[in-house]
């Protein structure tokens, strides 16, 4: 069966990815169980979050965007920090297809440099500013797995580059997950603002 709006190609390339005939990503660690593959990937990402961001993954554009999944998945899958080759999405909607994965990111950090990586601002600003970058890399959903954690790592480096701390703790994390659907959902990153 095709995923949302997958062509055959991308069917195949889904395929790679996965054990056959399931929806568990092929990992490093060759568990086949959805949910030990889980806790095992929050643990090993867990350990590689506390010993912080390498020094490329601190550059606020695309790369550095590659290389925080890169570094917290790396103990996990082969694939780490490289971007997804077939689409997915949340429900009946999309996230970028793979070709426009890149050039959307790019535009945005494009935009963020103009913005002056949100420096000077006041913290409602720069919530709201952050909340609406946070929800167009979300929109582009780059990676098939793990785009919540580097998105609030991402977050928390371009609150550190702009003089202000964001503060996100691992009871945070459903909360984050509703407010990201919103914001994709419904293109409103107002709840996303709230919660930064």
């Amino acid at each position: 069966m095709n995923g949302p709006g997958r062509s055959s190609r991308e069917q195949a390339e889904f395929d790679k990815f996965h054990y056959l005939g399931t929806e568990t990503l092929r990992n490093k660690l060759g568990l086949r169980d959805p949910h030990r593959l889980e806790l095992a990937e929050r643990y090993l990402s867990a350990i590689r979050a506390k010993q912080g961001p390498p020094g490329d993954a601190r550059r606020v554009e695309v790369d550095g965007l590659k290389a925080i999944h890169r570094h917290l998945f790396q103990d996990v899958y082969d694939w780490a920090g490289k971007f997804r080759t077939y689409t997915t999405g949340r429900g009946a909607a999309p996230f970028a297809t793979p070709e426009n994965i890149r050039p959307w990111l790019e535009k945005q950090f494009a935009e963020l440099r103009d913005e002056n990586g949100l420096k000077g601002m006041e913290a409602n600003r720069f919530a709201a500013r952050a909340a609406h970058y946070v929800n167009e890399i979300n929109a582009a959903h780059p990676f098939l797995e793990g785009n919540g954690r580097v998105q609030r790592a991402w977050l928390r480096n371009l609150a550190d580059r702009a003089g202000h701390h964001v503060r996100l703790r691992s009871e945070d994390r459903e909360r984050w997950y509703e407010v990201s659907k919103i914001g994709f959902e419904q293109a409103d990153p107002g709840p996303m603002a709230d919660m930064i």
